[in-house]
């Protein structure tokens, strides 16, 4: 029932982002940092999402100069000068881990 749900308990924050995420498809592009990938998300898919692999600039709170991250573009589309997602849900770090390990076996 819509409003039900009490935000502020553990349980409400601690499965905010449990998500039964399967990687449908993973391409390999010319930039060896960049996998399109699609992905089914609770049922629903979600096509030509971009995995792409970073190196660290700076030091900051989390990560240190040098250190190798991971992040999902999700699908957008140009709107004047700006781009703005067509589709986006939160990832915790469990769900892209899940996701890069489903992607290297995919690509093998």
């Amino acid at each position: 029932m819509f409003g039900t749900k009490n935000e502020n308990t553990k349980e409400a924050k601690s499965n905010a982002w449990d998500y039964e995420i399967r990687v449908l498809a993973a391409r390999a592009t010319k930039n060896n940092k960049i996998v399109m990938i699609d992905l089914d998300v609770n049922g629903v898919q979600i096509k030509s999402c971009m995995l792409k692999e970073a190196e660290v600039k700076a030091d900051g709170e989390k990560h240190k100069k040098g250190d190798i991250v991971y992040f999902v573009n999700f699908p957008s589309e140009k709107v004047g000068d700006k781009y703005y997602n067509r589709v986006w849900f939160p990832l915790s770090n469990d769900n892209l881990n899940d996701i890069i390990n489903q992607v290297k076996s995919l690509l093998g």
